[in-house]
């Protein structure tokens, strides 16, 4: 009985985690898409004006999405607790 009761609340802060991930995941997703539209404004601008600047970034994501598709999420109607509790 406190095995399945430690492993709910485990499953349970695993998708809350990979919740949070995904979030994570599409605001970085969004922040390169502005970052690559401001680089191309930026080089309209300084073709127009004659100058120009190298600015060399390189950025990769690395997602894993095998492990994502792993977890069983149960009881996930349970309410939270807010405190320290030992298990």
């Amino acid at each position: 009985m406190g095995n399945d009761r430690t492993l709910s609340k485990a499953r349970k802060i695993a998708q809350r985690l990979a919740g949070q991930i995904e979030k994570l995941s599409d605001a970085l997703e969004d922040l390169e898409l502005e970052f690559a539209m401001l680089m191309k404004t930026i080089d309209k601008m300084e073709a127009k004006q004659g100058t120009s600047r190298d600015v060399e970034i390189d950025v990769s994501v690395k997602i894993n999405e095998e492990e994502e598709d792993d977890f069983d999420v149960t009881n996930t109607s349970a309410p939270t607790v807010k405190g320290r509790r030992k298990f």
